[in-house]
């Protein structure tokens, strides 16, 4: 996707975080309009994530961040322990991201910053733009320990001037974990669904498909070698081509599989849209930046949460209940009989939203860089 990377407008950075790929993908809308409007955008990025931001934007500059190396659990039961584990790590992290920041704003004109999920990246000098779906935490602690997680949470988002919501602001596709009891004690805006595709306003026509299924694997280690491991012997038994895509840009080494089975490690944007436009079905994990996907191509999915990811579970079975997708624990998952019950499933969509909701966000924050500078 080439873009311009010169400009008169203001300047500003963009930084997804680097767990998995949906941080930055979901950012790629948001880069579009700043682009759009004569905004100078400088991205920040690191390890993968990293990687597809400047393959997706050739043209402009992308400086490297610190790297969050973050691992899950494999199992729910064992994520409060690994997230104690890594809060040292973590407190270091947010720290670098600040020190970074602070460097930069020294050495370089910026106007404005927009992370997606990294805490250390805000400036009193600047307005600060946060960006997360997820305002309601969901972990296995109990009501005390989820009103106190909450807290922290919300404290850190407090740091920054703004925070987006990628949502609707009513009936929306991340449920409770987008529109929580209360708010942070920021201005808090809904900018709609987030997604790096062209909105469809219907479903795949009833063509023959090139794919039987698509597998989209996604996520931080190891569940994502996990999964594909799993997942690699159940493909051979699928009577029809199936394209496996190994969500690792840049990745060089392959993997064995089955005859069947065409194994690519990243498509780019405009690539997976056609292969995902020519299947039957799409398997992925039910990460909220795939959800908005989904819902923006209409695809038919199956769905599986990582595990250990309470967020992940909560929506798979928010998005059933409203007849999204189907979905199964990874646990026990036999393709064979997910892609049956598939076959039955009476898909439900949400309406096309627009990027209305991202527009007038957009539109709030240049006019007030334009005060600052004032």
């Amino acid at each position: 996707m080439s873009s311009a990377a010169a400009s008169s407008g203001p300047t500003v950075l963009v930084a997804p975080l680097d767990w998995g790929l949906g941080h930055a993908t979901r950012c790629i809308p948001i880069i579009q309009q700043l682009l759009t409007r004569g905004c100078s955008v400088v991205l920040g990025g690191s390890g993968a994530s990293g990687r597809l931001l400047r393959a997706t934007f050739p043209d402009l500059a992308c400086h490297e961040l610190p790297h969050h190396s973050v691992h899950y659990a494999k199992t729910g039961a064992g994520l409060l322990w690994k997230i104690v584990q890594q809060l040292p790590q973590l407190r270091k992290s947010v720290a670098a991201e600040k020190q970074w920041l602070t460097t930069f704003l020294k050495s370089g004109s910026l106007d404005a910053v927009i992370s997606d999920n990294r805490y250390g990246l805000f400036n009193a000098a600047i307005p600060s733009i946060f960006v997360t779906h997820q305002l309601e935490i969901r972990a296995p602690f109990g009501a005390p320990g989820r009103w106190l997680l909450r807290r922290l949470h919300y404290r850190m988002i407090e740091r920054f001037s703004a925070c987006w919501v990628p949502d609707a602001a009513g009936r929306g596709l991340a449920g409770a974990l987008a529109h929580p009891m209360q708010l942070p004690a920021v201005p808090t805006r809904y900018i709609g669904p987030l997604s790096r595709f062209a909105q469809r306003e219907d479903l795949p026509g009833n063509t023959v498909k090139k794919w039987r299924l698509v597998v989209l694997l996604s996520g931080p280690e190891p569940q994502r070698s996990i999964w594909e491991a799993e997942l690699l012997p159940q493909l051979a038994e699928v009577a029809a081509p199936v394209l496996l895509l190994r969500g690792l840009p840049g990745a060089t080494e392959g993997v064995a599989a089955p005859p069947n089975v065409s194994v690519l490690p990243h498509l780019a944007t405009h690539e997976l849209a056609r292969e995902l436009d020519d299947a039957s079905f799409l398997l992925a994990r039910s990460g909220y930046s795939t959800v908005m996907d989904v819902a923006a191509l209409r695809v038919r999915s199956i769905l599986v949460p990582t595990p250990g990811q309470p967020e992940q579970e909560y929506l798979a079975q928010q998005l059933t209940k409203n007849a999204f997708a189907p979905s199964y624990a990874q646990s026990g998952f036999n393709l064979a009989t997910a892609l049956a019950a598939a076959e039955n499933f009476a898909y439900q969509f949400p309406p096309a939203s627009g990027s209305n909701q991202l527009d007038a966000a957009i539109d709030e924050l240049i006019a007030r860089i334009s005060r600052t500078d004032a």
